[in-house]
């Protein structure tokens, strides 16, 4: 990993520097549109720090996958007393989707990470889940007339931002619905970056 990657991937800068850059960091509406339960399992995948434990209250169990040693370092030692918790410093695998079985799975912040073919694989893999009832993502994305935004996801580690309608094409071309496709900011009322939200269920028919 370059110095710039590793500066921007230090959980110092991920958790505190970032969202005084774009004017605050509110992931709830992405957590909310999980609708996780007491009976859910939730997979994160690219779970850096370990954010998403900040708003997901109830669940059977949670697994956080990342390759960032020192965001998943970080996340073990943050959330070292949760129940049902667990984060590995590993890709997500099929052996991995077959022996949890998440119903939920949180993509925050990965799509503009990987290549629309990696997209498609991924969302392959989840279907493997027979459990399977929501995925939801959020990424930078390339809106009009938002030169703020663009600015800033140009600066983005992820070199696959893509337009709200090719992200949206890709779900679909993976054979998931996309529900709910909406732009949201950083932060309700500071946030200077807009976000694609999307929330996704997998179609019933055709599935592994």
């Amino acid at each position: 990993m370059s110095f710039y990657g590793r500066i921007l991937g230090s959980p110092f800068v991920y958790n505190f520097v970032r969202p005084m850059v774009v004017g605050g960091i509110d992931m709830s509406p992405l957590y909310a549109s999980l609708e996780v339960s007491e009976r859910d399992v939730v997979v994160d995948v690219g779970c850096g720090t370990g954010d998403a434990l900040n708003y997901l209250d109830s669940f059977s169990s949670y697994c956080g996958f990342d390759i960032d040693e020192m965001a998943v370092s970080y996340a073990k030692e943050r959330f070292a007393d949760r129940m049902n918790v667990t984060f590995q410093k590993r890709i997500l695998g099929k052996d991995e989707i077959d022996q949890i079985k998440p119903t939920r799975v949180v993509l925050a912040g990965l799509l503009h990470h990987i290549t629309d073919q990696e997209v498609l694989d991924l969302f392959s893999m989840l279907a493997r889940s027979p459990c399977l009832v929501r995925v939801v993502t959020q990424d930078i994305v390339y809106l009009p007339n938002e030169m703020i935004s663009n600015f800033f996801a140009s600066l983005d580690r992820g070199r696959h931002c893509r337009k709200q309608d090719e992200y949206e094409a890709l779900v679909k071309q993976a054979g998931f619905n996309v529900v709910h496709s909406t732009i949201v900011r950083s932060h309700p009322t500071r946030g200077r970056v807009k976000y694609l939200l999307m929330t996704i269920d997998p179609k019933t028919q055709g599935r592994l």
